[in-house]
């Protein structure tokens, strides 16, 4: 029997597969292609939508729907469909003009699955638009339609995005979730959406339960990930809350071949 027979392995994208340029590692890649030809099942799960993903399915080749939008999305990549969905309560919108008059300076982004739209241009915004070199339209969000919001992106740099979190979680909102996914970037999500959730879903639906599940993760996003998981691994770059929930943390950076070394480590468990 294929030594990594029953065993799925999920990782996250930025910060913990992609470095910083975006490239996949060759290192990364080869050790994933001998997870699979041993018998394993790679897939990823990340705050992109579909069109910031689609770009890493061809070469990585999921064997498993991936999970997107922070959770909000699981879908089946050979089948092109979408298995799972939420979207955001309406809420998201006054949530949105409330913290814009609080931080006016702060990029917003509203993601449709028909779309980006920029509703603040700043250069925060313009930073996370230039990782994902997609189209995008710029608008009111008078403009943009009330419904089927799949998340809403807020960026600000200088070491402010705390201040975000912790004004959304002062003001008692309770519609929608929130969550830190980056140095300057914060997201609001449908409630209670989190990669986790997401997984335990996929876990259901691929009927997991004999199954091994290790998951690996660098953000706080990815942290109730991490806790689903039966084996749970951080990049050295990982965030210190995120380490400390580490089963494993590997000596490499994302920029070094950390899930290579994540595969090597799994390896050795046999």
């Amino acid at each position: 029997m294929p030594k990594f027979s029953n065993t799925v392995f999920i990782t996250d994208l930025d910060g913990t597969l992609l470095p910083q340029s975006k490239l996949l590692n060759e290192k990364d890649i080869n050790a994933i292609e001998y997870f699979r030809q041993n018998g394993g099942i790679f897939t990823i799960a990340t705050g992109r939508i579909i069109q910031a993903s689609e770009q890493f399915f061809a070469p990585l080749k999921p064997d498993a729907p991936v999970i997107l939008n922070n959770g909000g999305l699981i879908y089946d990549v050979d089948k092109k469909k979408i298995l799972y969905e939420q979207c955001i309560d309406d809420a998201a919108r006054e949530y949105t003009i409330s913290l814009m008059e609080k931080f006016p300076e702060m990029g917003v982004e509203v993601n449709l699955p028909d779309g980006i739209f920029v509703v603040n241009m700043t250069e925060w915004e313009q930073l996370h638009l230039s990782m994902t070199h997609l189209p995008y339209t710029e608008k009111s969000l008078e403009e943009i339609p009330k419904n089927g919001w799949c998340k809403v992106l807020y960026s600000m740099g200088g070491g402010r995005v705390r201040e975000l979190s912790d004004y959304a979680a002062a003001m008692g909102w309770d519609k929608t979730s929130f969550v830190i996914s980056g140095d300057f970037l914060f997201e609001c999500l449908p409630k209670g959406c989190t990669k986790g959730s997401a997984l335990k879903k996929l876990w259901e639906i691929e009927k997991w339960n004999t199954f091994t599940v290790a998951a690996a993760g660098d953000y706080n996003n990815d942290l109730e990930m991490l806790e689903f998981a039966d084996i749970a691994i951080a990049p050295q770059n990982a965030q210190d809350i995120v380490k400390k929930s580490a089963d494993y943390v590997t000596k490499s950076t994302c920029e070094e071949g950390a899930i290579a070394e994540a595969i090597d480590y799994l390896d050795k468990l046999k």
